[in-house]
């Protein structure tokens, strides 16, 4: 009969390179957003200083 399954086990195709490529992919984005989120905090708290540096007056003063 000709309709029957087999019954030995077939092999399994190979998904090892789209499995790679889509993990490397997956790996860039997760450290293009580390790299992102760090630059603003960074560039909040060098903001944040330079906000406060502004309005320093670092003249010396002489009373007299």
């Amino acid at each position: 009969m000709k309709d029957e399954r087999p019954t030995y086990p077939q092999a399994v195709e190979n998904y090892t390179n789209a499995f790679l490529a889509s993990f490397g992919v997956i790996v860039f984005m997760i450290l293009f957003a580390i790299w992102a989120i760090w630059g603003l905090i960074v560039a909040g708290i060098l903001s944040a200083i330079a906000d406060r540096l502004i309005t320093v007056d670092f003249r010396r003063r002489s009373d007299g």
